[in-house]
């Protein structure tokens, strides 16, 4: 296990991993994860996933025929101690499918952060289909940090829906908010899709827009209680939700957006917001669910691409 329960909190609840591959997109990951440590009081484990997806190596050789891989956790624990050598880092060699690893190992702890080189919108793939899978099926919150991502930035961004995943995103903002004492943006975007005669369509937009002016209130209302002397502001806009928030995530010190969580067939899928969110991402980004606690482990495990 990566953390176990004491008294005075849950360890695994102040515990970070970051998942490792010697790229500089990686650098960004541990970068950040090792400045948010500082602050919290956290711990870093540093998670190299030997990719194993067809189970042809067996757990007594992996260290024989994968020296590289601890070379590899080594060497970036030797980094991530650079940046704040009072950061407690500790290391991790797994074996099989990464993100699968990855998302069971996500049960053990508070946050998961990996890398990615940013790509353009709907162009290429942002940090990997299967990285796309641990957004959605992670255990725990997944912060997805791009390379070239430490320019000054101001705020904290949530996007807000009425769902779960979307109160959970407004917790998690106004809580981080408070931490790091930033404004609140809660960003509201919508697009009118009726065809009807004149009237109708007046009709269906106003009461769009009271929905919205609900949403709003409702959302202010959950960031001040989870965030207590946050200064939130509320922006509306008038075009698809992922263009607003990757545009809003170019400045944001953390943006955070909420997916609700999939089943089936489609569990190892984000919804499409998040999805080209991340496809197209523009800054720190951080994935929540609305729920998660209950979900089978056999479940997660069996989800490969």
């Amino acid at each position: 296990m990566l953390g176990e329960e004491r008294s005075g909190g849950s360890v695994m609840d102040r515990m970070i991993l970051v998942g490792v591959d010697g790229t500089s997109a990686c650098h960004a990951a541990i970068r950040w994860a090792v400045l948010r440590a500082a602050t919290l009081g956290s711990c870093v484990v540093l998670v190299h996933v030997v990719d194993d997806e067809w189970g042809m190596i067996g757990e007594q050789s992996i260290s024989e025929l994968h020296p590289s891989a601890y070379a590899l956790v080594e060497k970036e624990a030797v980094y991530a101690r650079s940046i704040d050598s009072a950061v407690t880092v500790s290391t991790r060699v797994l074996l099989g499918d990464p993100m699968v690893e990855l998302g069971v190992a996500s049960r053990e702890v508070g946050l998961v952060v990996i890398g990615t080189h940013k790509t353009g919108f709907l162009h290429g793939r942002a940090f990997g289909s299967r990285s796309l899978q641990l957004a959605a099926t992670a255990w725990c919150p997944v912060a997805v940090i791009p390379e070239g991502s430490t320019t000054e930035r101001h705020g904290i961004v949530a996007g807000i829906d009425d769902s779960a995943a979307g109160r959970a995103a407004v917790r998690f903002a106004a809580t981080e908010a408070h931490r790091v004492h930033e404004e609140l943006v809660l960003l509201r975007a919508w697009t009118s899709s009726v065809h009807g005669s004149e009237a109708e369509d007046g009709a269906a937009e106003q009461r769009a827009r009271d929905a919205l002016e609900t949403l709003g209130s409702e959302s202010v209302a959950l960031a001040h209680s989870a965030g207590i002397g946050v200064l939130v502001r509320t922006r509306t806009l008038r075009r698809p939700a992922a263009e607003a928030l990757v545009d809003a995530g170019m400045s944001a010190e953390l943006l955070v957006i909420g997916s609700s969580r999939r089943h089936g067939a489609q569990m190892a899928a984000l919804g499409p917001v998040s999805h080209d969110v991340l496809l197209n991402i523009a800054g720190p980004t951080l994935v929540v669910h609305g729920d998660t606690k209950g979900r089978p482990e056999a479940e997660l495990a069996g989800r490969t691409k």
